[in-house]
């Protein structure tokens, strides 16, 4: 309905490009027909510098190190989207008053060489006006990249294909171990024709989102 009545859809897709994105992607988007033109994906500094081991009372400190150690994060969620998914897609940083420009400076390199833009989202601070470099850099990709969208699995493969392809490309695992009573489910579902269906993955976030 959005997209019938406005210029521009924006949705939330769901926690993070391993978990919402993907199903977002490889379900709902290759279901409905939907081909998006842009993702963002919201991060803040304090989270990258958390995942590189700073304690959560000392978050509010600049800590380059640990910044850069949390960076390989975000880094694979950028290459989901831009690599596996072959969309553009913009970093939006959530801005605390806390964040230095040193670090700022430093997740916009990191980001670069990957190929995206980060675009600073200060709205909680600024109201509108803090969400206008966020906004103009969507529409400069809406405009300018057009992207390459394919899905993470094709749909005529096995289920072990298709939760395979999703591990290795999506989650950076080494494969997967089915269980023989998963087995047995397989076997059922794929004597039922469900085998050409998509795959619905639930996973704890505590992976690498």
């Amino acid at each position: 309905m959005a997209m019938a009545l406005g210029d521009y859809t924006v949705t939330e897709a769901g926690f993070g490009a391993d978990l919402g994105a993907e199903k977002f992607l490889d379900i709902k988007c290759r279901k409905a027909g939907l081909k998006p033109s842009c993702v963002v994906l919201v991060a803040t500094v304090r989270a990258l510098k958390y995942h590189g081991g700073v304690a959560k009372a000392d978050l509010g400190s600049e800590n380059l190190e640990a910044l850069e150690k949390g960076l390989p994060n975000l880094l694979k969620h950028v290459e989901n989207i831009t690599k596996v998914f072959g969309l553009p897609a913009v970093v939006a940083i959530n801005r605390f008053v806390q964040d230095t420009d040193a670090e700022l400076d430093l997740i916009r390199e990191k980001c670069a060489a990957y190929g995206v833009n980060v675009a600073l989202s200060e709205v909680w601070g600024k109201g509108g006006e803090g969400g206008l470099e966020l906004g103009r850099e969507v529409l400069r990709i809406i405009d300018e990249e057009k992207g390459n969208f394919t899905f993470s699995y094709e749909l005529d493969g096995t289920i072990e294909d298709k939760i395979t392809s999703v591990v290795k490309k999506v989650y950076g695992g080494d494969g997967i171990t089915v269980l023989p009573a998963a087995k047995k489910q397989i076997q059922q579902l794929t004597a039922l024709g469900f085998d050409k269906c998509p795959v619905c993955i639930a996973k704890t976030q505590y992976s690498f989102s």
